[in-house]
């Protein structure tokens, strides 16, 4: 059977691969417009080495709030190779995510999973939609980077407790898990596992001792982590200063309610950990209405699970499960990026799922490794049709999932067609709003820009860039007396707005009878 293993491997990566080969052929959208074709940082002749040096947005229009350096040097080492195209970045990216459903796999069985549960839990992973928005997006690489060093320093832990444990091994498992830090903040959550695995499993199959030379190498990395982010005075969190409330109003709310809010969201991105179908969010939280109570049907569910999700843990820690490591894993990446802990930069983030389904999977292989050794042999001949049957509901499962995998990769085409599909699912978020507006701007369609523009500012009027961007569309469609009250209305939110003040010289001229002069397009 080992001889073979390398067969299960080889059909779990080509499993990652297949829903997003042709993503391959997308183009550059959404953040990577800001991280890629416009940082001229990247391009410099040593970029790959100063991203250390050097904030995650740096050489973009946003300000200082995360320090991801290996990502950076990442995109601009991708660059150099492979070509500034879209092609090469993309293709980086399903490399890594079949890279991490290996892992995985090896991984479940480092942990003691039978070969078939570990198979399963891996192919989970490989398949499910949730790794549409990091595979596709090639800025989304902050997740898949990450997770493949937390799983890399997850085996070197495994390695490091075992018979043949030694510095080299142990030190290993510092120096992944610091490379996982390096690539984002949310690796954090690695350190639940070394933590709750000083209390030793009773199972030793599977099971992990750690002593002084792990928690050394692990604690060196914090260490030198801490350090890098101080040195360039980048806080824990992210100041409120720099959380635009446009993009995550749920900072303009009172603790109380944000948390609220907060649980609510969180229950649809459990749900959808555990049902991927399509996630939408309807509600519009710059309303007051829109608060949620306390009482509220999402909020008591998101309380349920997220109760059933931590007692389970603790249940199984308690009982010196191992089950309880990468159950523990999950909830830990979950719950930093779900705005219930703090409040983040964004609202929506479907990608920060990524490292949480990768400990779930693990844990579903654990469970079906323990159900299968439960499992009573009812002879050779009655056993196969067993599994038989288990084998095709398990195919059957994976390719609906690798199908909508697919199809929600495909939505990343292109700005317009991402665009358009986000304005559907969060019709009451402004920024998806205004951002469709900007790409159909993008593809010389004004008349058909100025409605989601108006939705957005239906929403809220505080938009600076709707209200420009939709002045611009409308001096573009021959109506300056509109874009000029459009441009004084961004004018009034931010006095001095360079844009908008041309916008209104223009809008003027073209009033006056005066030619006509293109206005600046919009970014």
């Amino acid at each position: 059977m080992a001889r073979t293993r390398w067969i299960a491997g080889a059909a779990v990566a080509v499993l990652a691969a297949a829903p997003y080969i042709r993503t391959a052929g997308f183009e550059f959208v959404f953040d990577d417009q800001h991280l890629i074709v416009h940082n001229a940082f990247l391009r410099e002749p040593w970029s790959p080495l100063t991203a250390f040096a050097r904030h995650f947005w740096h050489g973009t229009p946003f300000g200082a709030a995360y320090y991801r350096p290996l990502v950076a040097a990442s995109f601009a080492l991708n660059g150099r190779l492979l070509g500034w195209g879209p092609a090469g970045f993309h293709l980086v990216n399903i490399l890594l995510h079949a890279a991490n459903a290996v892992l995985l796999l090896a991984l479940a069985r480092r942990l003691g999973c039978s070969d078939r549960a570990a198979l399963c839990g891996a192919a989970l992973f490989a398949a499910h939609p949730v790794g549409a928005w990091p595979v596709a997006s090639i800025a989304a690489r902050v997740d898949l980077l990450p997770t493949l060093f937390v799983l890399l320093a997850w085996c070197a832990l495994c390695a490091a407790g075992g018979p043949r444990a030694g510095l080299s091994r142990a030190a290993s498992v510092g120096v992944f898990f610091l490379l996982a830090l390096l690539s984002k903040e949310s690796a954090a959550a690695f350190l639940v596992v070394p933590v709750l695995a000083l209390r030793r499993a009773k199972d030793l199959d599977g099971g992990t001792r750690i002593g002084w030379p792990v928690t050394v190498s692990v604690g060196a990395a914090v260490v030198i982590y801490l350090a890098a982010r101080r040195g360039l005075g980048l806080e824990l969190l992210i100041p409120r200063r720099l959380i635009d409330p446009l993009t995550n109003p749920l900072i303009r709310l009172p603790r109380s309610a944000r948390i609220l809010a907060a649980l609510e969201l969180a229950g649809r991105y459990i749900l959808y950990l555990l049902a991927p179908i399509r996630f939408a969010d309807p509600k519009n939280y710059f309303e007051q209405a829109a608060r949620p109570s306390s009482l509220s049907v999402e909020v008591i569910l998101s309380l349920a699970l997220l109760a059933l999700w931590s007692g389970a843990i603790v249940a199984l820690w308690i009982r010196r499960d191992r089950t309880a490591l990468p159950l523990a894993f999950s909830l830990a990446s979950f719950l930093p990026a779900s705005n219930i802990l703090f409040p983040i930069s964004s609202l929506y983030a479907q990608n920060f799922l990524y490292m949480p389904l990768a400990g779930l999977c693990l844990t579903g292989a654990l469970v079906l490794t323990r159900a299968g050794r439960r499992a009573v042999p009812t002879g050779g001949s009655k056993a196969r049709p067993a599994e038989v049957t288990q084998f095709l509901v398990a195919a059957v499962l994976v390719a609906v999932l690798a199908t909508a995998s697919a199809a929600e990769a495909g939505i990343w085409r292109d700005n317009l067609s991402l665009l358009t599909a986000w304005s559907a699912r969060f019709r009451n978020y402004p920024p998806a709003q205004s951002a469709l507006g900007v790409a159909l701007l993008d593809r010389g369609d004004p008349a058909a820009a100025v409605a989601p523009f108006r939705r957005a500012l239906a929403l809220t009027d505080r938009s600076v860039e709707a209200h420009y961007n939709l002045a611009v569309a409308l001096l573009l469609l021959d109506r300056p007396a509109e874009a000029e009250q459009e441009a004084r209305a961004a004018l009034d939110l931010t006095p001095g707005f360079a844009p908008a003040l041309e916008i209104v010289r223009r809008a003027l001229v073209r009033s006056g009878g005066q030619a006509p002069v293109a206005p600046r397009p919009p970014r």
